[in-house]
C-alpha cells in the first residue's frame, strides 16, 4: 500500500467522485441514514457530517431538528455546490483525520459513508478526531460497509487507491464509554447476506460518565 488516499481525495479525485454522483446528492428523505436516526429518540441540536458531500444530508437534519449543522468533505466542488444550494449548512474543505472544531462541539456525528475510503495508516486518527468533537453523552451514526472479516478491493476509479471494508462500529466499541444501540441495512435489493456489498448504519451512544460503574468488590 503505498498511495496516500487522503492526498489523492483532497487533489482531485474527492471532486471525480462528486461529479459521477452529482445528479443523487439532491437530498433524499428516504436515505437509510436517515431513517436510521430518526428511529431513536434523539434530538440533536449540533450536527457534523463527516463525509458530507454537498450537505445533502445535513440540510434534511437541519429541517427536522431545527439543529446547527457543519460538514467535511475533501471535494471543494462538493463544498461550493452546496453552499449554494444550502446555504444554512456550514460546509469545509477537509479530511476525517483532523476536523477543524473544538472537543465537544457536536451532539451527534455521522460518517456520511467515507470510512471505508480513509487511508488506514490515518484509521485511529479518524476515530480519535470523531470521538474528540463528539459530547457525553452523544450519539454516533455509522454509515458504511458493515464487513465482520476485513478485507480490501482496489478502487475502480484511480489505480493504487483501495477501498477497505470492515465492521467499523468495532473501534469504537472498543471503549466501554460507547454502546451500539441499532444496525439497519441498507440492502439496496441485494440478498440480506450478499458478500461485497453490505452495508448499513451503526448508531452508537456514548456516555463517559456511566461507563466506568465504581467498584462493587472494593
Amino acid at each position: 500500500m503505498s498511495a496516500d488516499q487522503k492526498s489523492a481525495f483532497l487533489a482531485g479525485e474527492g471532486d471525480a467522485w462528486f461529479e459521477r454522483n452529482a445528479a443523487h446528492l439532491a437530498g433524499n428523505p428516504a436515505d437509510v441514514c436517515l431513517q436510521a436516526i430518526a428511529r431513536l429518540p434523539l434530538a440533536p441540536k449540533r450536527i457534523l457530517e463527516i463525509g458530507a458531500s454537498n450537505g445533502h444530508r445535513l440540510a434534511l437534519l437541519k429541517e427536522r431538528y431545527g439543529a446547527a449543522v457543519s460538514g467535511v468533505e475533501p471535494s471543494a466542488k462538493a463544498v461550493a455546490d452546496g453552499k449554494a444550494r444550502f446555504p444554512g449548512v456550514d460546509l469545509q474543505v477537509g479530511a476525517a483525520d483532523s476536523l477543524p472544531f473544538a472537543d465537544g462541539a457536536f451532539d451527534l456525528v455521522i460518517f456520511g459513508f467515507c470510512l471505508y475510503l480513509v487511508d488506514p495508516r490515518h484509521h485511529f486518527r479518524a476515530i480519535a478526531e470523531a470521538d474528540r468533537v463528539l459530547a457525553s453523552p452523544g450519539a454516533l451514526a455509522i454509515f458504511d460497509f458493515i464487513e465482520p472479516i476485513p478485507y480490501y478491493n482496489r478502487y475502480a476509479h484511480l489505480d493504487g487507491l483501495r477501498s477497505h471494508k470492515t465492521e467499523w462500529s468495532r473501534f469504537f466499541l472498543a471503549s466501554p464509554s460507547y454502546r451500539l444501540v441499532q444496525r439497519v441495512a441498507d440492502l439496496k435489493g441485494e440478498a440480506p447476506l450478499a458478500r461485497n456489498n453490505l452495508s448499513g448504519v451503526d448508531i452508537l451512544l456514548k456516555d463517559v460518565e456511566t461507563a466506568y460503574p465504581q467498584n462493587p468488590f472494593a
